[in-house]
């Protein structure tokens, strides 16, 4: 009786193979996979942003009251303030009495943040929504730019314009 009994493994030569294929399409996929992370994170930036931006607008109607918008420490990066100035001394009180929602921006070492407020580019600002919405503090027109440690067309821009209206611009060159 002749009866030859065969293993069901693999030989080293198909391990090689598969290991091989793997690295490739691993060395391919790794560098996109990190493009996604950034360009993710840049947007729930700008989502923080704008949603605090649009969060103080609503409470400024709602209150029927100015609703003010500071950079926190002075500079955006650290996020941004929204509070409204309940005993009028035209300053914010530390007692929490006045503060409406205090928004640090996802992973915000990673990104450059400034403001330009009428062609002057500075990352301490401050606006003030009034009762109908619309925006003072300083010029017409408010820019808020992202950029991470990316050179390119990767940047966002948020432009605030003085009716309160928010537009996102996509592909700002950062450098």
């Amino acid at each position: 009786m002749n009866t030859s009994i065969r293993s069901g493994g693999f030989t080293l030569v198909e391990l090689m193979v598969v290991v091989a294929i793997t690295a490739i399409v691993a060395s391919i996929a790794v560098p996109s996979f990190n493009t996604m992370i950034k360009n993710n994170r840049l947007t729930a930036a700008v989502n923080d942003l704008s949603g605090a931006l649009n969060y103080a607008r609503s409470e400024a109607v709602r209150r029927g009251r100015a609703v003010q918008v500071d950079a926190l420490s002075g500079d955006l990066s650290n996020g941004l303030r929204v509070w409204f100035d309940a005993d009028g001394d035209g300053n914010f009180d530390d007692d929490d009495s006045e503060e409406l929602r205090l928004v640090r921006l996802s992973s915000s070492a990673d990104f450059d943040v400034e403001g330009d407020v009428d062609g002057s580019t500075k990352t301490d600002i401050s606006l003030s929504y009034s009762a109908r919405g619309s925006v003072g503090g300083g010029g017409n027109q408010f820019k808020l730019t992202l950029c991470d440690d990316r050179n390119g067309d990767y940047g966002k821009e948020l432009s605030l314009l003085a009716t309160g209206v928010l537009r996102l611009t996509s592909s700002v060159t950062c450098s």
